[in-house]
């Protein structure tokens, strides 16, 4: 094997190792924070479910409430799987008083997102994540791992929190 042939073994590698990396770059879509999120993005991924914002949450009094719509689609399923869900989510303070000691999140499902703002006392549901981690579900849609992640982006908790506060010292 001369020198030409030696280069030109490692120009193809070179080749595979840059396509390899270039691939790798291709992995799943970023989590998007709720309040920088467009119609579209993914919200949230938890197991084979991605959910997408499919109409914008509106921010409403101190306390988070939140108003939107996702698309919550089973990887490896058709399209005509997913489901739409209206959201809503009340985020509380943690040990402050007179607050709720849970997060809340509720909803109904939607056949069509034209329907967005009607509440369907068939298709609603609603989940309390209390501080002291006991979760209650109620309801057509019972506590799944996209509706704890979907709560964490919308109250900015966990790998959401953004806050720059300290503690006090």
């Amino acid at each position: 094997m001369g020198l030409a042939s030696g280069r030109a073994w490692s120009a193809a590698a070179a080749m595979v190792v840059a396509a390899l990396s270039l691939s790798a770059c291709r992995t799943a879509p970023v989590e998007t924070p709720a309040q920088q999120a467009e119609i579209g993005d993914l919200l949230v991924r938890a197991g084979t479910a991605n959910v997408t914002l499919a109409k914008a949450f509106v921010p409403g009094l101190p306390n988070g409430l939140y108003k939107g719509v996702v698309r919550v689609q089973t990887e490896g399923q058709p399209d005509s799987s997913a489901r739409l869900y209206q959201v809503n989510a009340v985020c509380s303070l943690e040990n402050e008083p007179n607050w709720p000691t849970y997060d809340n999140i509720y909803g109904n499902e939607l056949k069509d997102l034209a329907d967005a703002g009607t509440f369907s006392t068939a298709t609603r549901w609603q989940i309390l994540y209390h501080f002291d981690g006991g979760v209650d579900s109620t309801g057509v849609l019972s506590r799944q791992a996209w509706t704890d992640r979907l709560k964490d982006n919308l109250c900015r908790r966990g790998t959401f929190n953004d806050s720059t506060a300290r503690p006090a010292t």
